[in-house]
């Protein structure tokens, strides 16, 4: 099977992004500290030969990432000695929060990796305090730390290649497209064809390295990067952030990734509203037009709407956003995830994020 020069030019063009390549150790495989190294290097082969093919047909990955299994942390000594974290990125997988860890999750976070904390289990035994403390001490020390660190809100772990709330289920590769300008760009033949468009590129992908062995997996999430913005397409179809119908626009959104969903789709597959990495957000924060409770209330319709927020550091407040989250989650009953970044700055100031570029702080 040979690619075709339509993918080619439709990814080639920017108008279809690679965002991620991901791949997922199988839990069976590195459930012993003894198999861990020997896992690790047999994962890294993998992602290689991965990204070696898409090189090969001109198309280039813009992240490569490897997922551990949950309770990854566990194996923390191991995996250190067996990765570095500053050429891919690594997923620790779901984990239990436990308080006599904290030094633990904060040399992973300093040393690069992503973990997600489960934030039922935390509610159910009176932890969310205490993951407040840590997320705090963490940024305190770099506000960077905390971009990689997630409480997320899901029964059982997810398997997507969107982090830090990853977790490898059965192993397999995962993809993950980065699209709003192409829907944009195609809005003038209408909502759907577009959609059906953007699931032809990806689903005529996922069949060739499928061919090639890959045991392939899709989060078909609609997420941002800067100025290709979720909100600037909900705003070119006419729904406006802070305004009544934003939440509406959401939701016609997800009726599209949800129509196209298909046997590859895994993880999240919902419009993603992270307020650091969408420009759109960002300049509403800059103006006073948004908060961290507006974010909340776009969570009805959205998986991480509270995610990526620049917010004044408070403990208390910030507990008690993750429990607002929690209580979304709980009506809502489908996974959720949140990342909060508390920092010393008062709202409207900017604080640098590394790679998320300047970011105003937004108050709660």
């Amino acid at each position: 099977m040979n690619i075709t020069h339509f993918l080619v030019v439709n990814i080639l063009n920017n108008q279809v992004k690679i965002r991620s390549v991901t791949v997922f150790v199988d839990p069976h495989d590195i459930s012993c500290s003894q198999n861990v190294k020997v896992e690790i290097a047999q994962s890294i082969e993998l992602l290689e030969s991965l990204a070696k093919i898409l090189r090969s047909k001109g198309l280039e990955p813009w992240t490569s990432r490897i997922s551990l299994p949950a309770e990854s942390i566990s194996l923390f000594k191991r995996i250190i000695e067996s990765i570095d974290a500053s050429r891919f990125l690594v997923s620790l997988g779901y984990t239990n929060f436990n308080p006599a860890m904290a030094e633990t999750y904060l040399d992973a976070v300093e040393r690069g990796f992503y973990i997600s904390f489960n934030g039922l289990r935390a509610a159910e035994k009176n932890l969310i305090k205490d993951i407040s403390k840590f997320i705090h001490n963490a940024s305190s020390r770099n506000p960077i730390y905390a971009t990689r660190i997630a409480v997320g809100f899901h029964e059982e772990p997810l398997q997507t290649p969107y982090f830090p709330d990853s977790t490898s289920i059965n192993g397999g590769i995962g993809l993950s497209f980065l699209y709003p300008s192409f829907i944009m760009k195609n809005l003038e033949y209408g909502l759907a064809w577009a959609f059906n468009e953007f699931k032809r590129i990806v689903g005529e992908l996922a069949n060739y390295l499928e061919a090639r062995g890959f045991r392939v997996s899709i989060d078909y999430s609609l997420s941002p990067w800067m100025e290709e913005s979720v909100i600037d397409l909900l705003q070119r179809m006419g729904y406006l952030a802070t305004q009544p119908g934003f939440n509406y626009g959401i939701l016609l959104l997800n009726g599209e990734i949800w129509r196209i969903a298909d046997k590859y789709a895994a993880g999240f597959n919902e419009v993603m509203l992270p307020y650091a990495e969408d420009n759109g957000l960002k300049r509403l924060g800059e103006k006073g037009l948004m908060r961290a409770k507006d974010l909340l209330l776009y969570a009805a319709t959205c998986v991480s709407g509270p995610d990526m927020l620049v917010i004044p550091a408070d403990e208390e407040k910030l507990a008690n956003f993750i429990k607002d989250v929690y209580a979304v989650y709980s009506i809502k009953k489908r996974p959720l995830a949140t990342r909060l970044i508390p920092v010393s700055n008062k709202p409207e100031d900017k604080i640098n994020l590394g790679r998320f570029g300047e970011t105003p702080v937004i108050p709660y």
